[in-house]
């Protein structure tokens, strides 16, 4: 029905994940959550993709503490993982299907199709706005128009900050790496040289003169999503996750991040961070992925 349905494949693999975490003390909250929540449905997906991002730190023979208060008010992020002297706080978000993509869905029989366009009626069905939807939702990770910043603390040495993206509800397919990178950067993430730039970038406000500009980026300062500075401010990198298969190593394999281009001064400090330091590195796909 839906893009991010809970699929038996999914559901079987999380299943067996919990019975191999039962006794790893560290992940007992999160699986408490999980069976007070009702276990393994669709209801429960955000959760399902916190326990095999748990499942791979187990793996890699790491322990984690969940929901770890970082002293931003009465707020926690998902996971705080010491590895070699360097910390980590890692945020997971999980972008479900909207009620705008539902209201865009026809049915035919048993068979339905999502039909969302740049053209819509309905501007909440365009493509568009998904992506600014999509943003808001990370967004709302830093920022609470309540409580102001939270989760994620000032900088600090040694300490690195990350939001991590399921992004299987994200329009119809989870979206690419050139959706990715405009969602990071704007326009400027899409290279010049990309033949098909101009059909990649996705444009949004109108100006004075009446032509519409691309969709500003997360670490763009003229990005007008509300708490976006603290994004700015505070978080080291983007992930990006969109799983097609489930099992060891698959959230690693379909997984992207994106350095904030105001905590690094250059692209290469980026990199030997990420390499050296960040647990969850990226592999090659086909090679570590295995059901």
């Amino acid at each position: 029905m839906w893009p991010d349905i809970l699929t038996r494949r999914e559901a079987e693999y999380c299943e067996r994940v919990i019975g191999e975490l039962r006794d790893v003390q560290w992940v007992r909250p999160l699986l408490d959550r999980i069976r007070e929540r009702g276990g393994v449905k669709y209801e429960t997906k955000p959760l399902l993709f916190e326990l095999r991002f748990a499942y791979e730190l187990q793996l890699l023979g790491l322990k984690a503490k969940y929901e770890y208060e970082t002293g931003v008010g009465s707020s926690t992020v998902d996971f705080y993982i010491p590895i070699g002297g360097i910390e980590w706080l890692v945020e997971l978000v999980s972008l479900q299907v909207s009620d705008a993509v539902k209201d865009a869905t026809r049915y035919d029989g048993l068979v339905s199709s999502v039909e969302l366009s740049s053209d819509a009626a309905d501007l909440r069905q365009t493509p568009e706005a998904g992506m600014i939807r999509a943003q808001e939702k990370i967004a709302d990770k830093v920022f609470s128009k309540v409580d102001g910043p939270v989760k994620f603390p000032p900088v600090k040495l040694r300490r690195y900050h990350v939001i991590l993206c399921d992004m299987r509800g994200y329009l119809l397919n989870g979206g690419d790496k050139w959706d990715y990178r405009q969602m990071a950067y704007g326009h400027a993430g899409i290279p010049v040289s990309h033949p098909q730039r101009e059909m990649l970038i996705q444009y949004w406000a109108k100006r004075a003169d009446g032509l519409s500009e691309p969709i500003k980026g997360l670490f763009e300062e003229s990005n007008p999503t509300r708490g976006v500075k603290y994004i700015q401010e505070r978080v080291h990198f983007l992930g990006f996750v969109n799983e097609r298969k489930y099992g060891k190593g698959c959230v690693q394999e379909s997984s992207q991040y994106l350095a904030n281009w105001h905590l690094f001064s250059e692209d290469a400090m980026a990199k030997d961070v990420f390499r050296a330091h960040y647990p969850m590195k990226i592999v090659k796909k086909g090679s570590a992925c295995s059901q």
